[in-house]
């Protein structure tokens, strides 16, 4: 095979979700995008919690990483839109679309992210 094998995909838990890195490498006021398959999520460590949300701006298609947040609210850098890291919802007439939020849980020191429905719906 001339490009080699895929690379190895963490697996995903039976329940959905996807161990993604240690809380200790996250300190509040941070964040990170992380691959995701073909995706990237940005794991926010911000107004006392840790979100997760794609990493892909969804008025604009510009990253989020980097981006300014305040009060649980991300602007994006490129046109402005304003998203709530909790719901995803716009919260300015820039765009209607809403951003997606992944459902967050930390076990055993861990940041993981749900991924999957495990019913397949």
């Amino acid at each position: 095979m001339p490009f080699g094998p895929p690379p190895a995909r963490p697996p995903v838990a039976a329940d959905g979700y996807l161990d993604v890195l240690a809380v200790e490498d996250l300190p509040p006021g941070s964040q990170r995008s992380v691959p995701h398959g073909f995706e990237r999520v940005l794991l926010c460590h911000a107004s006392g919690s840790i979100r997760a949300v794609a990493d892909l701006c969804p008025h604009a298609l510009q990253p989020l990483a980097g981006s300014e947040i305040v009060d649980g609210v991300i602007r994006c850098a490129r046109h402005g839109a304003l998203f709530d890291l909790l719901t995803g919802k716009p919260q300015n007439g820039v765009t209607s679309k809403a951003l997606r939020v992944y459902p967050v849980r930390i076990r055993d020191g861990r940041i993981q992210i749900a991924v999957a429905d495990p019913a397949g719906a």
